[in-house]
């Protein structure tokens, strides 16, 4: 089963690598002309790309001083979900 399946990846990546060939081969001189294109024209806009850097935002359940904070649930685990041998170690 292992051959069958290295053999399907096999035959999926040469099918990719041909349509990307087949898309390179068709529409690389349209892609290259562009900018010149866009040079040519008399009236073209310009367009110009900026990141805006997002900074964390505290959560709604600090800004209400209404609510009191939950205290946090990680050391009580759910019945059924203990690991063998964890009586031993503890």
């Amino acid at each position: 089963m292992t051959v069958f399946a290295a053999c399907l990846f096999t035959l999926a990546a040469l099918a990719s690598v041909w349509i990307i060939a087949a898309s390179w081969r068709r529409y690389s001189a349209g892609a290259l002309a562009l900018r010149a294109q866009l040079k040519a024209c008399p009236e073209y806009t310009e367009i110009h790309w900026r990141v805006i850097e997002r900074s964390p935002l505290p959560t709604l359940a600090s800004l209400r001083k209404d609510r009191a904070a939950r205290r946090a649930r990680r050391s009580v685990q759910a019945p059924g979900l203990e690991w063998p041998g964890m009586a031993r170690a503890a």
